[in-house]
């Protein structure tokens, strides 16, 4: 016991007289991930659906920042990591708010690129385009979420695509694609249960459980 708080008293005082020489980490976006990002001015887009109605979406939020993260040792910084977002928020006054974030993650091997939208977050790697993370959390309150895909039974299919037909339109770069499999029953008509999401011209296409179809024009 007498070493165990001499060994933490010394650790303790190390680490003030270090405390000058915090291991500090920068991860910037890299070209692979900056790619999914839609660049142009007061972005906005339509899509219709199967019945000819059009859905306005408009950019209302956008930022590019650094977010920060510490670690500490008997409560005393020891490493400072920031890492570049790029983040946007999209309106649309019949399907509600659509966001996407690029990731710089915690090294230059796991960015990652995230969807959030009404009752669905998804996330995944930029260079391996595996999964990394489905949230849902529907009006009902309960939530789910499945930190690893292949633990479970597929609740959903996601792949990057390219060269994908839409009703007639070919997108050539990669594509993201994702499919909600809703084998619980735990969400409405209106949520969205699939959508795919294109390099350089972002959502294309959106699928409500109702069966109800949106598709970029």
């Amino acid at each position: 016991m007498r070493f165990n708080k001499l060994f933490l008293y010394a650790s303790f005082l190390f680490l003030i007289s270090c405390n000058g020489a915090i291991v500090y980490k920068e991860f910037d976006l890299q070209a692979e991930t900056e790619a999914w990002i839609v660049q142009e001015d007061d972005f906005s887009f339509q899509m219709v659906d199967e019945n000819g109605i059009v859905n306005n979406w408009n950019l209302t939020e956008e930022d590019n920042y650094y977010s920060e993260s510490s670690g500490t040792f008997l409560f005393i910084p020891t490493d400072k990591t920031m890492r570049e977002v790029h983040y946007q928020k999209f309106r649309s006054a019949i399907l509600g708010d659509f966001s996407f974030s690029a990731d710089a993650g915690f090294s230059e091997v796991n960015p990652w690129i995230s969807f959030n939208m009404p009752h669905l977050y998804f996330e995944f790697d930029a260079v391996t385009h595996k999964p990394n993370r489905l949230y849902l959390s529907p009006n009902s309150g309960e939530s789910f979420t499945w930190a690893d895909y292949e633990e479970v039974d597929q609740p959903f299919d996601f792949k990057v695509v390219t060269d994908l037909e839409i009703k007639g339109d070919t997108y050539p770069e990669e594509v993201a694609v994702f499919e909600l499999i809703d084998q619980m029953g735990i969400l409405e008509s209106k949520s969205i249960v699939k959508f795919a999401f294109s390099k350089d011209i972002g959502l294309i296409y959106l699928e409500l459980k109702s069966g109800l179809k949106y598709y970029r024009i």
